[in-house]
């Protein structure tokens, strides 16, 4: 009975140390393992130790162990009150004191009682093993989870600690970049500050050479209003003075042929009064004939200078036409000027309408006058455009093609700008077309190239034949539409 006590009292021991070292993992399970998910990973451990022996057992094995196991300790029968290992037992009661006086009377009921003893002892354990086997699954299956949640929270303490390196090192590098990012921005806000300064100082500095430029042109327009009124005076009084002198002429002319109309008369009259003078007749034809060829030189001489007044008349006409359109250019240009620093079309797209185009044609037939659209911008502060058209034609092509270019003006903004200027944009003729669906327009793709602000650009020319101009409805009510979209 008291072995069975020991055993006992083993095993409670065993279960306070286990419950103690689970509660102990479950606080700290629970404690890590409010941020982090379980793992499913299960640890088997299929061998305990005995607490009395220390000795590694399989759990089958375990409970007999306990139950045959020499170091447990019992207390001596013969009552000397001393605990001796089960294994030292026999050896003991041959050394007890009281074990030789009582041997021979105690032996009988010793033998009686071993039996009963024995007996209930069996039974006894096969109670206990059973209740051991027991507690010894549960405390297995508690050691099993004890030990999956140590490894699972080992696992989650690499993790975190790999993660909170790892957020270190993030914090670092972004506090590296916020302050490389401050000093870069503080950089940057100096440098845009003077850039601004320098923008506005050029964008004065512009503006004053526009205004003395303005200033320049608008004394030029008034000097040349002045020479052409001065020379349109001096060519209207020339023209009355030709006319003058062709009526003059034309009056003289008339009194010559008058004159010789009467010597003619009087020659014929005298040819009649002498008939039979031969020399006589012979004399005043010579001297007939002589008249007349004099008046005819007189009249191919005075078709001559008519000619020459004519076209003398002719270039001074076309001088004149020339003088106007150059005065008409330094207006445009004066207003162009003004206009430059507003571009109102700055998305890089221009519809040009040409009305009067048959007048037109024939100015531009006569006079090989230019046509000049609007100024226009590729974007917000960008290029300055304008679209220059030849209705006659230019060189080669004059007289049987429309010419046109794609010129890049001197703009505010050039300083600021990108230079060469390398530029592609589509000039299409609008088809009129009552239908827009079966509208057909036809497209030139041209490119625009200029050095520099202050290079004079080589133009390219595209042409457009005059019997694609008059084909379908490009041309409708002697009006003609020309878009240009300039690409991005």
């Amino acid at each position: 009975m008291e072995s069975r006590r020991r055993v006992r009292w083993a095993l409670a021991r065993e279960e306070d140390h286990l419950a103690d070292n689970q509660t102990r993992t479950q606080n700290q399970s629970q404690n890590q393992s409010q941020n982090q998910p379980k793992s499913t990973t299960i640890v088997k451990y299929e061998k305990s130790s005995c607490l009395f022996c220390n000795e590694w057992f399989d759990a089958q094995t375990f409970t007999e162990h306990l139950i045959h196991c020499g170091q447990v300790l019992e207390e001596c029968p013969n009552s000397c009150q001393v605990f001796i290992p089960r294994i030292r037992m026999r050896s003991h009661l041959k050394e007890c004191p009281r074990s030789k006086n009582l041997h021979n009377q105690r032996l009988s009921v010793s033998m009686d009682r071993l039996d009963q003893q024995s007996d209930h002892r069996l039974q006894a354990l096969e109670q206990d093993i059973s209740t051991i086997r027991s507690v010894l699954n549960e405390e297995i299956r508690q050691r099993l989870h004890l030990i999956t949640d140590v490894g699972n929270i080992r696992k989650q303490n690499q993790v975190v600690e790999d993660w909170t390196r790892g957020t270190d090192d993030s914090l670092g590098g972004l506090r590296r970049q916020l302050e490389e990012e401050a000093s870069q921005r503080a950089y940057a806000a100096e440098q845009n500050q003077i850039d601004f300064q320098y923008c506005c100082n050029i964008t004065q500095s512009l503006k004053d050479q526009v205004e003395i430029k303005l200033d320049e042109a608008q004394k030029l327009v008034n000097q040349l209003s002045i020479d052409v009124t001065f020379h349109q005076n001096q060519l209207n009084d020339n023209i009355l003075k030709l006319e003058e002198l062709i009526f003059e002429n034309e009056r003289l002319n008339r009194d010559k042929f008058f004159r010789i109309e009467e010597f003619l008369q009087q020659i014929n009259e005298d040819i009649k009064s002498k008939l039979g003078t031969s020399d006589y007749a012979t004399n005043k034809q010579a001297t007939l004939d002589y008249e007349v060829k004099n008046v005819k030189n007189i009249v191919c001489e005075t078709e001559e200078r008519c000619d020459k007044l004519q076209s003398v008349v002719q270039d001074l006409d076309r001088s004149l036409h020339q003088t106007m359109q150059n005065l008409s250019d330094l207006e445009n240009q004066m207003a162009m000027q003004q206009r430059i620093a507003s571009v109102q079309n700055i998305r890089g797209h221009l519809i040009f309408r040409i009305k009067d185009y048959s007048k037109k044609l024939d100015e531009a037939k006569q006079y090989d006058t230019i046509l000049h659209s609007a100024m226009f911008s590729n974007k917000a502060f960008g290029y300055a455009l304008r679209l220059d058209i030849y209705l006659n034609g230019k060189g080669t092509w004059k007289g049987r093609n429309l010419i046109a270019c794609l010129n890049v003006l001197s703009g505010e903004y050039d300083p600021l700008l990108t230079w060469p200027c390398r530029l592609q944009a589509e000039v299409v003729i609008r088809d009129q077309c009552s239908n827009l669906l079966e509208a057909q327009d036809y497209v030139k793709t041209i490119f625009v190239r200029k050095k520099s602000d202050d290079f004079i650009q080589s133009n390219q020319y595209f042409h457009i034949p005059h019997k694609v101009i008059t084909s379908r409805n490009y041309l409708r009510n002697d009006s003609m539409f020309i878009e240009v979209r300039v690409m991005k």
